[in-house]
C-alpha cells in the first residue's frame, strides 16, 4: 500500500476512535498521527512540531511500529507518553513515560513572568527566578530561553520529575543558566542565603483537592504521577505556604506569579490583597475569562 494510502487509512481510523481531552486541545487526529509517525521512523516530535514537517518514508517495520503506536494511543496512553515529546512555548519538551505532561494554559504563566522581565528587568544584568512545583522544569526553562539575563532554580518533591528537568536543561543548552532540586518547595533555597533577593517567584502548583484527583479521566490518572495534582482535601494548601513563604525571599518590588485552579482566582486574588506585603495584585484571565493566573509584588521591605 502506498504512504498516502497507508496515511489516508490511519487518519480514518484516529478521526473515528481518537478522544482527545479538554486540557489537549492542541492534540487533533491529524497532528497525533503525524507525531506518531514521526516517533515511528525514529524522529520525536509533539504534533504540534510534527504538523509542520513532511512525512518519511516508512519501512514495513516502522509501519508495524506506527500501528502498535496508534493502539497505545488509543487504549488512552498520552500521546506526549507516546512520543517523548510535548511543546510548551514554542519548545520541545522531553517527557518520558510515568511524568506529568505540561498542559498548554500553563504557557499564560510563563508568558506573564517573560513579558515581565522583557519590560521591567530589562536594563537588569541579573533577573533570579525560582520556580516551585517545577515538574520537568517547563515554565523554568522557558523563561531561561526568552530572557537571556535571567537564571532559575526550579524546586519539586517528585524525583523523576527534576531527573527529566535536568535532562531538559542540557536538551535545550541551558544548563548553566537552570539549576533544579529534588525537594519541597522552599526547603533547598534555605540554605543559598537568597532570602530578600528573588526578583520572580513563579509556580504551577498542584490546584486539585484529592477527591477530584480520584475522579479523573483514566488517561490522566493511570499515566500521570498524582503528585501533580492532588493538593490536599480543598485544594489549596500549597497556595497558602507559596503566598505565605514568598515575600521572604523576593526582593523589594519583586513579584509572585501562579497559576490556579478553575474559580480559586477570585478567593486567591482576595487572599494576596488581605496580606501587607503584597501590592499591585494583578487576576489575569484566559481565552474564556476565567482567572488563571495572578501576579502581585512585594511591597515591604522587612518581614
Amino acid at each position: 500500500m502506498k504512504q498516502d494510502a497507508i496515511f489516508q487509512k490511519k487518519l480514518t481510523e484516529l478521526e473515528s476512535q481518537l478522544s482527545i481531552l479538554a486540557d489537549k486541545s492542541e492534540e487533533n487526529a491529524r497532528n497525533t498521527l503525524c507525531a506518531l509517525w514521526h516517533t515511528a521512523a525514529g524522529n520525536r516530535v509533539s504534533p504540534i512540531k510534527a504538523n509542520n514537517l513532511e512525512l518519511p518514508h516508512l519501512d514495513p517495520n516502522q509501519i508495524s511500529t506506527l500501528e502498535d503506536l496508534i493502539k497505545s494511543r488509543l487504549l488512552g496512553v498520552p500521546l506526549a507518553h507516546l512520543t517523548e515529546r510535548q511543546n510548551f512555548m514554542g519548545l520541545d519538551y522531553i517527557v518520558n513515560k510515568g511524568l506529568y505532561i505540561p498542559r498548554k494554559e500553563t504557557e499564560l504563566l510563563a508568558e506573564t513572568a517573560i513579558k515581565l522581565v522583557l519590560k521591567d528587568y530589562s536594563m537588569q544584568s541579573k533577573v533570579t527566578v525560582i520556580d516551585l512545583c517545577t515538574g520537568i522544569g517547563t515554565v523554568a526553562i522557558a523563561i531561561a530561553n526568552y530572557c537571556k539575563n535571567s537564571i532559575a532554580l526550579g524546586s519539586d518533591i517528585y524525583k523523576p520529575a527534576i531527573e527529566a528537568a535536568i535532562i531538559n536543561a542540557k536538551h535545550f543548552g541551558l544548563e548553566n543558566k537552570v539549576s533544579f532540586y529534588n525537594s519541597d518547595m522552599f526547603d533547598p533555597f534555605e540554605s543559598m542565603k537568597i532570602k530578600n533577593k528573588v526578583d520572580i517567584i513563579v509556580s504551577a502548583p498542584p490546584y486539585i483537592s484529592t477527591v477530584k484527583v480520584k475522579q479523573m479521566a483514566k488517561e490522566i490518572a493511570n499515566h500521570e504521577p498524582s503528585e501533580a495534582f492532588d493538593a490536599g482535601p480543598f485544594g489549596l494548601s500549597i497556595f497558602n505556604k507559596l503566598i505565605s513563604i514568598s515575600p521572604e525571599y523576593l526582593c523589594d518590588n519583586g513579584y509572585l506569579i501562579f497559576e490556579c485552579g478553575l474559580g480559586q482566582g477570585e478567593y486567591l486574588g482576595k487572599k494576596l490583597r488581605s496580606n501587607i506585603y503584597y501590592g499591585e495584585v494583578v487576576e489575569i484571565c484566559d481565552e474564556n475569562g476565567n482567572i488563571r493566573v495572578l501576579k502581585a509584588r512585594k511591597v515591604s521591605a522587612s518581614l
